[in-house]
């Protein structure tokens, strides 16, 4: 009996130690820490691709936009012949004409200004003389009474 309550009490002295509960207690909480950092990597991660993708998008979306403008320069410097449907010197007329204009019936009917202060009011472009007046010809055909237009020769 005495053997053991020795060794019973030998056991608990050696498993009762604080370094051996200590063990335990550390390599959980330090494996919850290393879960939570890596968790914490993962979140950064995933945000860092977010905003790159993001930022991608953005800069596409600009170089889309900026090749557009670039192709509308492009054709409107091909463009010079502009048919005229009216020439205004006070502004606000000209954008009032240009809805009126568009109400017609007229694709994007435009305003351009001219070297004199007026704004013309164009309702289409194109790339030579002959074309232009032929679309004052096709317009003006099928009425009795021919609409004033002229062509207008841009720099």
């Amino acid at each position: 009996m005495r053997k053991t309550l020795i060794l019973t009490l030998l056991l608990a002295l050696t498993f009762s130690g604080c370094r051996f509960f200590e063990r335990f207690k550390s390599d959980k909480a330090e494996d919850t820490l290393v879960a939570w950092q890596a968790k914490q990597d993962s979140i950064k991660k995933v945000k860092a691709l977010k905003a790159r993708k993001i930022e991608e998008a953005r800069r596409a979306k600009e170089k889309a936009i900026q090749d557009s403008l670039m192709r509308v320069k492009e054709m409107e410097a091909r463009n010079k012949y502009h048919v005229i449907i009216g020439s205004f010197k006070i502004p606000s007329n000209a954008n009032g004409y240009q809805k009126h204009v568009a109400q017609l019936g007229y694709q994007n009917p435009k305003i351009i200004e001219s070297p004199n202060g007026f704004k013309m009011v164009s309702i289409g472009s194109f790339e030579t003389y002959s074309k232009a007046a032929n679309e004052i010809r096709r317009v003006n055909r099928p009425k009795s009474e021919p609409i004033d237009m002229w062509v207008y020769k841009a720099n």
